[in-house]
């Protein structure tokens, strides 16, 4: 399997061959991330905009205390766990990822009834009808391949009324082909979609559309924040709890400045949608 340092592996003086093969999707980026060094680099900021996104998306969800939330693609579990702990609400987390959900737990209160993790497929959630009052996907839904499904259980699975909020990747135009490339499978970009198309499906599945929010700022500040972690581990550093690949961050730097080049001509962008069940 192609890795990570190897997809990136390009000089930073001149463009990449464009003739190579794209690296393999990862399922999307997801085995990606559970790589033991990518957990210590990233664990507390696995999308774009960090907790401070998070407390916004969920005050625009206006959610009573106690309500019933669940993480659709959780992670490691630091979102659910913080909404537990700060928001007063009833969380369960839900993963795809069978080692997501084990680090999840093993971060968890073992003795708290607030938070649960559960290793599960978006498109067939292990719940009764209308039982969430609301559901949080913070940069998942792309990773969804059959969104149209995902939906239709999120519809099924939330109360009459019930909040969902979306934030992820979406595209302002075209991408370049090497980003497109090289990039575009370990930054969930895959199946990522423009605004219209995400609307238009939202829509499609009975949502009603309450806030379009621009969160693309979130991503210029996410790369900065990597440049500074990988200036600060080094080449081949070693992080607690795993070892690190060896990288060259020369290379690492030119594609991170190619990346927040059109995150800031707006080809790459990053969107907040709090949607409502009727």
């Amino acid at each position: 399997m192609t890795t990570a340092t190897e997809s990136i592996r390009q000089p930073a003086t001149r463009a990449p061959n464009r003739q190579q093969n794209p690296p393999e999707a990862l399922s999307c980026c997801s085995t990606f991330y559970e790589q033991d060094w990518v957990r210590n680099l990233a664990e507390d900021i696995f999308h774009p905009g960090g907790e401070d996104l998070t407390r916004r998306t969920i005050a625009a969800m206006d959610l009573p205390a106690h309500a019933t939330v669940t993480d659709l693609g959780c992670g490691t579990g630091t979102t659910a766990l913080m909404l537990a702990r700060d928001f007063d609400l009833q969380v369960t987390g839900v993963d795809l990822s069978a080692a997501n959900i084990e680090r999840a737990i093993e971060r968890s209160d073992t003795n708290s009834a607030a938070v649960r993790f559960i290793q599960a497929d978006a498109k067939k959630l292990p719940f009764e009808d209308n039982e969430f009052d609301g559901i949080l996907a913070e940069c998942s839904f792309s990773l969804f391949a059959d969104q149209p499904a995902v939906l239709a259980e999120m519809k099924r699975v939330l109360k009459p009324g019930g909040s969902l909020a979306i934030t992820d990747m979406a595209f302002g135009g075209p991408l370049p082909a090497d980003i497109a490339e090289v990039i575009s499978p370990w930054t969930c970009l895959v199946d990522a979609k423009d605004q219209q198309t995400y609307a238009t499906g939202f829509a499609a599945a009975g949502f009603e559309i309450q806030v379009i929010a621009d969160e693309s700022a979130s991503l210029t500040n996410l790369i900065q924040l990597l440049k500074r972690k990988l200036l600060l581990l080094g080449a081949g550093g070693v992080l607690a709890g795993g070892s690190m690949p060896t990288f060259d961050l020369a290379t690492i730097k030119y594609w991170l400045d190619r990346f927040q080049a059109e995150v800031e001509k707006g080809t790459i962008r990053y969107l907040r949608f709090n949607l409502q069940s009727p």
